[in-house]
């Protein structure tokens, strides 16, 4: 992660001499291939069926996994960095799910703000749904969902001038899905569309208030394949997705009840 401090010192330049911070070295295709990255790493996901089993049910549990970052590894080598520790970026946080009648459920995983390296990252995510294959007794659950996840990675940057630089980034994706049981195992899959809204904002300390920032949004197609081994109140599970052109691969350890 520190690596990711000197690669984007490189790319926004500050002038002590300027009206403030300034973003010119860095274009708005960069910012929408930082914002979809990030944005795509930290989007919702709790690796969950798209099924409500009994009247009331709560499960807790941790997910966490991996994600391909091409485009984030090609912006390093192009500025003369090394992108080989960019091939992956991984993600993690605490988990809950909880469906009610009428086939209803919530969701939300949280990541709390931590500091890695020189880096602060925090996320809040959660999604809703509703469970249509359930409430109509069809032989399979059919289910609807929207699901949104806030993200933010910041950090100081010092030469030349003392500076803060935050990227935000905001995930939504609406899908419809499936899923059903077999015994002890239960595959699933959603399909659906998803926005990444990006704002990546630079404030130098010498320059109290002034702020440069480049706002995007990039639109694409989510999809998630995944299955369940339920072992009584243990669930152990497995996910697939590509939220735009960002593939993910999560694991997930969970108990129901």
């Amino acid at each position: 992660m520190k690596k990711s401090v000197i690669f984007l010192s490189a790319l926004l330049s500050f002038s002590a001499m300027a009206a403030g911070p300034q973003l010119d070295n860095l274009s708005k295709d960069d910012v929408e291939d930082l914002s979809q990255e990030f944005g795509g790493n930290f989007a919702h996901t709790v690796v969950a069926a798209p099924e409500t089993s009994g009247l009331f049910g709560i499960e807790v549990g941790v997910v966490a996994g991996q994600t391909s970052a091409p485009k984030f590894k090609d912006l390093i080598q192009e500025n003369g960095g090394s992108g080989s520790d960019f091939e992956s970026l991984y993600y993690a946080g605490l988990a809950a799910r909880a469906h009610f009648p009428l086939e209803l459920f919530v969701e939300a995983n949280i990541l709390p703000e931590q500091e890695i390296s020189d880096i602060t990252i925090s996320n809040n995510s959660y999604g809703v749904g509703w469970n249509f294959g359930g409430f109509f007794n069809f032989p399979l659950d059919l289910a609807v969902g929207v699901n949104r996840a806030g993200s933010e990675v910041s950090f100081k940057q010092t030469t030349p001038v003392n500076a803060t630089v935050t990227l935000e980034t905001t995930t939504t994706n609406y899908w419809i899905g499936a899923s059903k049981s077999f015994f002890i195992l239960t595959p699933y899959f959603k399909v659906g569309t998803s926005s990444i809204d990006g704002d990546l904002k630079a404030t130098a300390d010498i320059f109290e208030g002034v702020k440069t920032s480049q706002s995007v949004e990039t639109t694409g197609g989510y999809f998630a394949l995944g299955t369940h081994i339920n072992l009584l109140i243990l669930k152990l599970g497995l996910e697939y997705s590509q939220v735009q052109d960002v593939k993910r691969v999560a694991g997930k350890l969970s108990f129901s009840f």
